[in-house]
């Protein structure tokens, strides 16, 4: 090049210290990253629609947002000012007040039950939310971003003035290929809901020629969008910046200062981390290039999946397999009918079963008192869709990640193996009612794979005028004459039946029916709790309703009834006010009971020892006269005895949180290293309030056996029978 091009090419410009060059130089990772992080935390939020939903589909979740709704009104307001008042600049927050007026007022006429006063309170409130978890999922990406361009400043600084253009053009590649991997992690989480981690990209460039089928069946223009688009930013951004550090470095306060500060925020990478307070935002208040780099460690989770791949490889089979499940009548079968009855958010210690002097439940501690209650029933994951795996599928749930993976594989098929489709080969009518909206994440897909002949929802259910009670759905009472109703004809038509009912009222944000009158509970100062324990009060209101509907159309010496709550729920205690990633007894721990006047033989008692959701399939089954073949299940029937020292398995609804485990009265929650393991003997300790000291060898082996049961469980869920007793790996079991 002679030195006319080098003039060119490098024409000098103002003088900058090396922290402004420096942060020049990151400034599109800057942009890239704090875009991408923002989406995952929108998806966390609100899943993001499929590939193919259409417009109307990703309007709607946009809407979802309400950051975005006050974000629309500031720009409205301030494009109305500009064109229609130019001189009037303190006109434009008025009218995106007025606009966000509107918009309420637009959304109110959509629900009669909601003031437009009551939808801008809730907007504002949710909001806050939203933008409060923002900020905290972005504040260790900034502080991130801080301790590269410390980093990069240094070396511009150090280096010599013949090589710093140089320098800044392998600072400038750098920043490409960390654009480039944030784009990558985001097309690949937005795909499969998971992180990418340096391990899985580092396989997949080894892999190519295997790996190009899998990619290009995952590939969708967003996905390319979020790789292209950092490559395509980064190297623009590179190329404007051309001549960034042509001039000789400024010197003096102003390069102190940006530098200090530089320093200061990157200091700040020792400070605990705030919390994004919305649980599902969890996962992402870690910076990502943090994570990206920490993937790289060894950790206990890698060596889980080498054990049990190993062991799958070795023997082909999974631990528990369902794809042949059949009922064989033994000498005793019968054909009752069947009324399953799961609980929404009903926990055991505000039910009058768990608490006499609680007045919530009083009918179904009639029932328990005729029957059998469990003592003690555990929910594997507290989620109601994982609620629904366990109870109606026997099965281990997955998280919510992982279960959409699982919806996806078998709606393809006509049907997975499940109580519902076990019962229906051998003559029954099947139906599963709930007044609430199944449209939400992949409860509507599930329950069809689950093979019912009739399935009723609010779509269904609902009547004009009908309140819609809580954000799910209608009032449960909507549905106990459809039920009834279905049952009769049933009977008419010689069948006999199985009616699994979710019910609604008890799910937050815990409102009863407006025709409900409310009662004080005595102590309570909680208003949300004394709202909640009238949500269990007037369930149990409609389950009496029910079952003296069954007694009136002569079905009730006929039927057996079966009680079980689908999860907890978390009143403040242990700082926690959600269920669905906390795995205390308040959320894990629920109600149920075997409730069957037709069957003498069935002594009214209690059931003891350690008991999951899981051993509820096989119970219905032994209570029919039925014994299970094709399969290998984990549950346990609840007339049979199990091991004081049985061993239960826990997660939380969304992957890789936490996990937790008991041995007996022992109780393990691991939260996968971010805290140290808490442990608690739930024979001394129910509350949970004096964590145990606890041996390193005795955690790591236990914090192994529950990352080897997850492990596991997402084999024997994502695994198809290709041959006589040889099953094969449908996904990639992480």
């Amino acid at each position: 090049m002679d030195s006319s091009n080098a003039a060119m090419a490098c024409d000098p410009v103002v003088g900058r210290d090396p922290w402004t060059l420096a942060w020049r130089v990151f400034a599109p990772l800057a942009v890239w990253l704090m875009l991408a992080k923002t989406l995952l935390v929108m998806s966390a939020l609100h899943a993001a629609p499929y590939a193919g939903s259409g417009s109307a589909a990703l309007l709607q979740w946009l809407w979802s947002f309400t950051l975005l709704r006050f974000a629309l009104a500031l720009l409205a307001g301030l494009v109305i000012q500009q064109l229609a008042f130019p001189r009037h600049r303190w006109l434009g927050l008025p009218i995106a007040a007025g606009f966000m007026v509107a918009l309420a007022v637009a959304a109110s006429l959509t629900r009669a039950s909601a003031s437009w006063l009551d939808a801008l309170q809730l907007w504002s409130g949710t909001a806050w939310g939203q933008l409060w978890g923002l900020a905290a999922c972005l504040w260790r990406d900034a502080i991130s971003l801080a301790v590269g361009v410390l980093a990069a400043g240094l070396a511009i600084r150090l280096v010599p003035a013949r090589s710093r253009v140089a320098a800044v053009r392998v600072l400038q590649a750098v920043v490409v290929l960390l654009c480039a991997l944030v784009g990558i992690d985001l097309a690949y989480e937005l795909s499969t809901g998971q992180p990418a981690s340096l391990r899985v990209l580092r396989f997949a460039a080894t892999h190519l020629r295997e790996m190009l089928p899998l990619i290009r069946s995952e590939t969708t223009p967003l996905g390319l969008l979020a790789i292209a688009g950092g490559i395509l930013l980064a190297v623009a951004w590179a190329w404007r910046e051309r001549r960034l550090a042509c001039a000789p470095l400024a010197r003096g306060m102003r390069s102190n200062a940006i530098g200090a500060a530089t320093l200061a925020l990157s200091l700040a990478f020792f400070l605990p981390a705030p919390s994004p307070l919305l649980l599902p935002l969890l996962r992402h208040a870690e910076s990502k290039l943090i994570d990206l780099a920490r993937s790289l460690r060894h950790t206990p989770r890698d060596e889980a999946r080498k054990d049990v791949m190993q062991a799958f490889e070795r023997s082909r089979r999974p631990p528990w397999h369902d794809d042949h499940l059949i009922l064989r009548p033994t000498p005793q079968a019968r054909d009752r009918n069947v009324v399953l009855v799961m609980l929404e958010s009903v926990r055991a210690k505000s039910t009058t079963l768990h608490d006499p002097g609680l007045p919530t439940t009083p009918f179904l501690k009639e029932l328990a008192d005729q029957g059998l209650l469990i003592e003690d029933m555990s929910a594997v994951i507290p989620r109601t869709a994982a609620a629904w795996m366990a109870i109606l599928g026997g099965k281990y749930p997955l998280a919510n990640e992982r279960t959409a993976d699982w919806v996806q594989a078998h709606g393809r098929e006509p049907e997975a193996r499940s109580l519902a489709s076990a019962l229906r080969d051998i003559g029954y009518a099947t139906g599963f009612f709930t007044p609430t909206d199944l449209r939400f994440q992949n409860d509507v897909e599930m329950i069809d794979a689950f093979g019912f002949d009739t399935v009723k929802t609010e779509i269904e259910l609902t009547r004009p005028g009908a309140e819609r009670v809580t954000y799910f759905g209608i009032a449960d009472e909507t549905m106990v004459r459809p039920i009834l109703d279905w049952s009769q004809a049933q009977r008419q038509a010689q069948r006999p039946f199985f009616a699994a009912i979710m019910t609604n009222v008890g799910h937050h944000d815990f409102r009863t029916p407006a025709s409900w009158r409310k009662i004080r509970f005595e102590g309570v100062s909680n208003p949300q709790l004394e709202a909640y324990y009238n949500c269990l009060l007037y369930v149990d209101g409609i389950l009496r309703q029910l079952v003296d509907g069954y007694r009136a159309l002569g079905l009730l010496e006929d039927t057996v009834f079966v009680f079980v709550g689908d999860h907890g729920q978390m009143f403040d205690e242990h700082n926690a006010r959600q269920t669905y990633n906390a795995l205390y007894q308040e959320g894990l721990h629920v109600p149920a009971l075997i409730y069957a006047p037709g069957m003498p033989l069935l002594v009214p008692g209690v059931v003891k020892g350690a008991r999951l959701q899981v051993d509820i399939l096989p119970t219905i089954a032994e209570l029919l006269g039925y014994r299970i073949e094709g399969a290998q299940l984990p549950g346990v029937s609840l007339l049979q005895p199990v091991d004081a020292d049985r061993r239960l398995f826990f997660s939380s609804s969304i992957d890789w949180t936490f996990l937790a485990a008991r041995r007996g009265s022992r109780k393990y929650i691991y939260s996968f290293d971010r805290k140290p393991m808490e442990v608690f003997d739930l024979a001394r300790d129910p509350r949970e309030a004096h964590p145990l000291q606890i041996g390193k060898e005795e955690l790591a082996q236990v914090r192994l056996e529950m990352l080897q049961w997850r492990m596991q469980t997402t084999l024997s869920m994502m695994v198809t029978p290709i041959a006589s007793g040889e099953w094969a790996l449908t996904g990639n079991g992480r």
